[in-house]
């Protein structure tokens, strides 16, 4: 009967030690971002169908950002017209366009709140300026208190750019800087707009948390990859030993 021997080769051996660390990481990252979103799902779940905080009053509870997310909030107050910000690069059904956040001033006080009124398409060229309408008086609107979205791989170049009609156009929404260079009582999260608020935006919004089970499919990849590598390796480390006799 013929014997077998494991000799593995030096080659193999550091694209082995440099490949698996990397898919297990890999791994357990997606299973890591899984977690997350299966906290927001339970954090929105919990809030869900509770009373609409009126942020116009409720001053103590409108600062309490950890208690504040996800829940519904009653706005009462003016749109700072004069200033407008579109977050770019926002795909919709294949088409590029922004987000539009204005800022609201609550009534008979300085706070500021960023509103998320939607998704908008953007212009055949970089230099075309969107146009949409902004309500000029007092208004009352129900939305969404949810953290500012986070960035993705941010490109060099300009951060901020300057539009018409006192638009600007932002790669990162940082509603901290933007409190500080606009001098702003500014709320450190964001409403986002109910989807039948004012027309003439997209607000087709998904529920926190959405796609958990796509993270978890990516884990399984990742680890089955790292499971192949290791077989691979000693498929091709593994030869039958001579017969010396």
């Amino acid at each position: 009967m013929a014997a077998w021997q494991f000799r593995p080769g030096l080659w193999p051996t550091i694209a082995t030690l440099l490949l698996l660390p990397l898919l297990i990481s890999l791994g357990f990252w997606q299973l890591d971002r899984a977690d997350q979103k299966a906290a927001l799902q339970r954090a929105y779940a919990q809030k869900r169908g509770a009373p609409a905080v009126a942020l116009a009053s409720a001053r103590e509870q409108r600062a309490d950002k950890a208690a504040m997310l996800w829940r519904e909030c009653l706005l009462r107050g003016r749109y700072l017209a004069s200033r407008q910000f579109l977050l770019d690069n926002q795909v919709v059904n294949g088409r590029a366009g922004y987000l539009v956040y204005t800022p609201l001033q609550l009534a008979g006080q300085d706070t500021v709140v960023l509103v998320n009124r939607g998704w908008i398409p953007a212009g055949p060229r970089r230099d075309a300026v969107p146009e949409f309408a902004t309500p000029p008086g007092p208004v009352t609107i129900r939305g969404m208190a949810k953290e500012a979205p986070q960035p993705g791989l941010l490109l060099d170049g300009a951060v901020a750019e300057k539009l018409g009609n006192n638009l600007v156009r932002l790669q990162h929404l940082d509603p901290a800087a933007l409190a500080k260079r606009n001098g702003w009582d500014l709320l450190p999260y964001v409403v986002r707009l109910e989807p039948e608020a004012d027309s003439g935006f997209v607000r087709d919004w998904t529920p926190p948390g959405f796609r958990r089970e796509m993270h978890l499919g990516y884990a399984f990849q990742w680890f089955a990859m790292a499971a192949a590598v290791l077989v691979l390796y000693a498929v091709l480390n593994t030869r039958r030993k001579k017969d010396e006799s």
